[in-house]
Order: C-alpha cells, then structure tokens, then sequence
C-alpha cells in the first residue's frame, strides 16, 4: 500500500513537473512575437490586420539601412498593406533631408520616437526587419542584411 502511494505522488509529481516546463517553453516562444506585436500597436495607431512591416533602425549596417531609406522612397506608395516604421531616430530633422517631406508625412510612414521596439533575435538589430503579419499575428520575421534580401522578398511576396 505505502509502495502504491509513493509510486502515485512521485507519478503525480513528474506530470507536475512536466506540465510546468511545457508551459514555460510555451511562454519563453511565444513571448517576443507578442511583445513585439504589442510594441507595433504602440506605435501604431491603425495596426494593420495583415502585411508587412518594415522597421529600420538609425544605427547598424549602413549599406542595409541605405537600402531600406531607398526602398521606403521609392515605394512607400506602392503597397497598401506595408507600412515603415523608423526606430532608435537620432534627428528627425536629418531623417527629413534623407527622405523628404511628402514621404516623411504619409501615414505608412511612423516614427518609434520611444524606441519601445525591440528586436526578437539579439545581434539583428543593426538590419532592417521585415515584419509579416496575418490575422493580427507575427507569421514570419525577415532581415535586410549581407545574408538576406528581405526586401527583395517583400517585393516577390505582392
């Protein structure tokens, strides 16, 4: 009898057990898409429901940034369904030389003059980021760096 019952608490217990470190891998994944989604909506006051956000920091590779500003300027205007978000904006007054006015004045166009966001994947926050969302969810997260051309899917992906 006492076997029995030492063998149901210690079978209690695992379950226990095992049942905590599911639920705390379940947290540890899916934490950064929802702090992050909820940093976009911070930043945004009309979320989109589905597309593309591109976010591009003010300091880290500089070609992959140049190229981002570039791509914003020539199509800002194309995709509906994207919009671009400026983060860690040292001077918006020299953001405005870069870009211009009217780019800097539609409404696809945001600033994260907070900096509240952060980069899901440590070390990537010197690229451009590619935020997909679908059903008013993170679906998938590209860079614009030396080893990804996430805009150039962007532009595939419309």
């Amino acid at each position: 009898m006492t076997k029995t019952l030492g063998n149901m608490y210690t079978s209690t217990r695992s379950y226990k057990i095992f049942l905590y470190t599911l639920l705390l891998g379940f947290m540890a994944c899916s934490a950064p898409p929802d702090k992050l989604l909820q940093a976009l909506h911070a930043v945004d006051a009309k979320p989109l429901p589905a597309g593309h956000y591109v976010v591009i920091p003010n300091q880290g590779c500089e070609g992959c940034i140049s190229t981002a500003e570039d791509f914003v300027k020539r199509n800002y205007t194309r995709f509906p369904q994207a919009k671009y978000i400026f983060t860690r904006v040292q001077s918006i007054k020299l953001l405005r030389i870069k870009l211009g006015n009217e780019v800097m004045n539609n409404s696809r166009v945001l600033i994260d003059s907070n900096n509240i966001i952060h980069y899901p994947e440590q070390g990537k926050d010197i690229y451009p980021m590619i935020i997909t969302i679908k059903g008013n969810a993170i679906k998938g997260i590209t860079y614009q760096s030396p080893g990804s051309d996430g805009l150039a899917e962007l532009l595939r992906g419309q």
